[in-house]
């Protein structure tokens, strides 16, 4: 009988045709816990580093490191490797709006803009709420998610409420 004859990520099959692949993740929830975003430290939300809440976020990626103040965290350290980086935020509009947010690496944004709101800001591009990127990274590389500028109707940071505490997450899957 012939086996580990494929591989994924570096695993091969073993005798039963599975692969087993070791994964870290981080998860930064909007379950449960909830806060008003003026405790976040955010000054805008157009053009900026946007904030994510939890109270205890999971960290199960060797050498990653979660930044955060009052546990809002701004930005996710994670050492060379390859992962998947997915991020959904939420806020109030005035009226109808919209709203556009990406993943950044500390140089360029990457991977796919996420556009929420009535109308979508860039119609070059899909309407996907969710912002992913899949990244390899041969250093420790800082990842934050970012808003584009050219916002309209966003509600003001002290009318923002609990909703990004409460509807935004980031979860991060290490391969």
């Amino acid at each position: 009988m012939s086996y580990n004859t494929y591989s994924l990520l570096g695993a091969t099959q073993n005798r039963e045709s599975s692969i087993s692949v070791a994964t870290g993740r981080i998860f930064i929830s909007c379950g449960g816990v909830s806060d008003a975003y003026t405790n976040s430290g955010a000054t805008a939300l157009d053009n900026t580093t946007l904030y994510f809440y939890d109270d205890a976020p999971t960290n199960a990626i060797s050498g990653a490191t979660i930044t955060s103040s009052n546990d809002w965290v701004s930005s996710v350290t994670l050492p060379a490797g390859t992962y998947q980086l997915k991020a959904a935020f939420s806020v109030v509009f005035t009226a109808s709006g919209q709203f556009a947010y990406q993943w950044f690496d500390g140089t360029n944004s990457i991977g796919n803009r996420a556009q929420i709101g009535a109308t979508i800001q860039f119609n070059t591009e899909s309407s996907a709420c969710l912002a992913q990127a899949t990244v390899t990274i041969t250093s420790s590389t800082t990842f934050s998610i970012k808003s584009s500028s050219g916002s309209t109707n966003l509600d003001s940071i002290a009318n923002q409420g609990d909703r990004p505490s409460e509807e935004s997450y980031i979860m991060i899957r290490k391969f």
